[in-house]
């Protein structure tokens, strides 16, 4: 069992956890929604941002051991995570100070930005800390408190948050530790909720938007994604492969943003086939406390292990494995980086958001037929695009993703939108527009 020592204390990973009831998660979200007054002045707001700010600075060292020893990140991947989880608070202090809250529309019309209300924050696995703030943020900035829910598999860090967040940020942010699921469907039906932002699944996804409630709610959903690259021409070919496998293997690629497919002209197969191998045989999967860090760790359950070998044998029955990655040790769960050609319409690639370092490769002649199929794609979160054609500019943006990358997967930040649309969710977090979800207008006029 890994120990991970704190400032004031010493906490265990798989230590005993109190779960909530549905009486202690009523009381939570009571007091959640009588912070919500106190929290409209915009001072109060800045302080409450300071506060988490320092308060993740000063605990820095042990937020990193948590991400790294609970989900399996490398070192290098658990500090770039906590770097970005910080940025959201930053971000956010900004908008506090730079966004008009009242705006004049005429002599006598106003109209006033007011916060929501209560908001329920659901948050996965595979980003624990930067998962949070990108919702605490903006929520806080807004006006909003929070009650917060998270992944079974980062309870610990959410246990260690829950016992060492100052007064003033407890006030405002209050952790549920739910073991008994039948208690989330009364979460959100507590007619005190009025936003609901979660990060996860579609199947999920669509079970929370499906849930009776007697008053209306705000739902903000970033779903499962089918991410697609193509490479329509050599153009950058090294570095393309170098940025498509980065992108793949992070967090073993169990990140949002992760490539399910790369499409690739058949033009360049041979030459891209070629540097693709030497590239994957150089990445390791190992266990991500050994002083020699690999690339990437396991993923995070034998269930999911499982799950992606099903995947992998039903890819295979039809397809041609082209290379995989190296395992360093023995460690439990670690899948290598796996690559896979099969046709250009197979049904797992297209059909199943992999979530972990399992990769299709189709080849492809024709590029209006490549877009089409794109254009068709229901699970549309991100999508990349490699070419030096800027005449395929115009085509590839009237693609209905939320996100799209050309020449670059680096679509994210804390200044800018993410989301995805059709099955892979609505609204918006990051940026102005995640930080408008939370909330509302008032059409003032005087007389």
């Amino acid at each position: 069992m890994k120990s991970i020592s704190g400032t004031k204390n010493t906490f265990t990973l798989n230590s005993k956890i109190v779960f909530d009831t549905n009486n202690s998660i009523k009381k939570k979200i009571e007091k959640t929604d009588n912070s919500l007054l106190s929290l409209q002045p915009l001072n109060e707001r800045t302080k409450i941002l300071n506060s988490l700010k320092f308060f993740l600075i000063k605990h820095k060292n042990v937020l990193i051991k948590y991400i790294h020893l609970e989900v399996h990140k490398t070192i290098e991947e658990s500090i770039g995570e906590f770097d970005y989880a910080l940025e959201f608070v930053e971000y956010s202090l900004s908008l506090i100070s730079n966004y008009k809250f009242e705006k004049k529309i005429d002599s006598n019309k106003k109209l006033f930005f007011k916060a929501t209300g209560a908001v329920l924050a659901i948050t996965p696995y595979n980003d624990p800390l930067a998962g949070m703030t990108r919702k605490i943020a903006p929520s806080i900035a807004s006006g909003s408190p929070l009650i917060m829910k998270t992944s079974s598999n980062c309870i610990n860090l959410c246990k260690y948050l829950d016992h060492n967040l100052p007064k003033e940020l407890k006030n405002h942010i209050q952790f549920i530790f739910i073991k008994d699921l039948s208690l989330m469907d009364k979460t959100v039906q507590n007619e005190k909720i009025k936003v609901i932002t979660f990060t996860g699944s579609t199947s999920v996804g669509l079970k929370l938007n499906n849930i009776q409630t007697n008053h209306l709610q705000k739902k903000i959903l970033e779903l499962g994604g089918i991410n697609y690259a193509v490479i329509f021409d050599n153009y950058k070919l090294d570095n393309v492969i170098d940025e498509i496998l980065i992108r793949k293997i992070k967090a073993a690629g169990q990140a949002c943003s992760s490539i399910n497919k790369v499409f690739v002209s058949e033009s360049i197969k041979h030459e891209f086939e070629k540097k693709l191998k030497i590239k994957v045989m150089k990445l390791c999967c190992g266990d991500v406390t050994l002083k020699n860090q690999p690339n990437f760790g396991p993923v995070i359950s034998k269930s999911h292990y499982k799950f992606l070998k099903k995947l992998e044998i039903n890819s295979l029955k039809k397809g041609k494995l082209i290379t995989r990655s190296n395992n360093l040790d023995n460690t439990d769960n670690l899948y290598p980086l796996t690559v896979i050609n099969v046709n250009i319409n197979d049904s797992v690639f297209d059909n199943y958001e992999t979530f972990g370092p399992l990769l299709g490769i189709s080849y492809f002649k024709n590029n209006d037929v490549i877009l089409k199929k794109l254009s068709e794609c229901n699970y549309s979160l991100a999508t990349y695009m490699f070419t030096k054609n800027k005449s395929l500019y115009k085509k590839i943006q009237a693609l209905n993703f939320g996100s799209i990358g050309i020449n670059t997967t680096k679509i994210q930040s804390p200044s800018r939108p993410t989301g995805g649309n059709n099955l892979s969710g609505i609204g918006r977090e990051g940026g102005i527009w995640g930080f408008q979800e939370f909330l509302t207008t008032v059409n003032y006029v005087e007389i």
